[in-house]
């Protein structure tokens, strides 16, 4: 099956040029002229599409809006987003990626780089879901909370924070993690097991040295597991002597909204930030940034 670009444009001769360069390439194409019209498309599509791109400037919903909007469903916020737009100043480029969007494209633009672009996050993209449907299978009898304590519990409950590393004998150690009240019905030790082992098996170590670092999200029911996965810098002092220096943040949250989850992988990438370069971080005081993220 093509791929599907689904564009949102109101420029119909843009939108009739890059169908046919598009379709030329082997892809399809669907189009909206604004957001509202973009979200009715959406709903009615026999299948998603492979990646969004929008216009900014647009009547009755703009791109900005229609975004946000696209970000608040479950099934429509992983599907790669580009901005396609006139608006060129640096301030306007910066403040669209700080929405979350995977690229900002300026017009006018090359029709032969966009197509790259589109065709590498395609490719990202499903095998991101390849290996999310292989962590949530070997996970959903693990990541999981019962009813009862679901009632019982607060949300802030639902944080944990773990830091874990790579030991060639034993496999992978948990070395901190917070808070320390646990659930009964999480097998914590069990979780952060399967996710550090199923991760390393379906990267391979090699490809951890070649990324550096990368950082997935599981989501199940109604919480999420996030794991980032690094490795210590090579002049650390307590460098690869074993699992090739890797090691695993992890935090497991209430099922958050997409633009909110971006907010969790940064603390992440703080912490991790702080393992490599040997800082003293206290797991306590990300924990409180993490738990106020509403």
């Amino acid at each position: 099956m093509k791929p599907l670009v689904f564009l949102v444009e109101d420029d119909e001769a843009l939108v009739k040029n890059f169908k046919v360069f598009l379709e030329m390439n082997d892809y399809d194409l669907e189009n909206a002229i604004n957001g509202k019209d973009a979200l009715e498309v959406l709903s009615k599509l026999s299948r998603t599409p492979d990646i969004i791109i929008s216009d900014i400037i647009m009547p009755i919903m703009d791109g900005y809006d229609f975004y946000m909007k696209v970000s608040e469903k479950t099934e429509w916020s992983r599907i790669p987003f580009f901005f396609l737009s006139g608006k060129t100043q640096s301030d306007d480029v910066r403040f669209g990626k700080m929405l979350g969007v995977d690229d900002y494209i300026t017009k006018p633009f090359s029709p032969m780089a966009l197509l790259e672009k589109i065709s590498l996050k395609i490719k990202e993209s499903r095998e991101i879901k390849k290996n999310s449907k292989i962590l949530e299978e070997k996970l959903k009898d693990i990541l999981k909370f019962e009813e009862p304590t679901l009632d019982t519990l607060s949300k802030a409950d639902f944080y944990y924070i773990f830091h874990i590393s790579w030991d060639d004998a034993k496999g992978p150690v948990i070395l901190d993690f917070y808070p320390r009240n646990l659930i009964p019905s999480l097998n914590l030790e069990e979780l952060t097991t399967q996710l550090y082992t199923t991760l390393i098996k379906i990267y391979e170590f090699e490809q951890v040295l070649e990324k550096n670092q990368f950082i997935m999200r599981i989501v199940k029911d109604l919480i999420d597991a996030y794991a980032l996965i690094d490795k210590m810098e090579e002049n650390s002092v307590i460098a690869p002597k074993s699992g090739m220096g890797t090691f695993m943040v992890c935090a497991i949250t209430p099922n958050f909204h997409y633009l909110n989850s971006e907010r969790i992988r940064e603390i992440l990438r703080k912490i991790a930030l702080n393992i490599k370069t040997n800082r003293e971080w206290n797991i306590k005081e990300f924990w409180e940034k993490l738990s106020k993220i509403k």
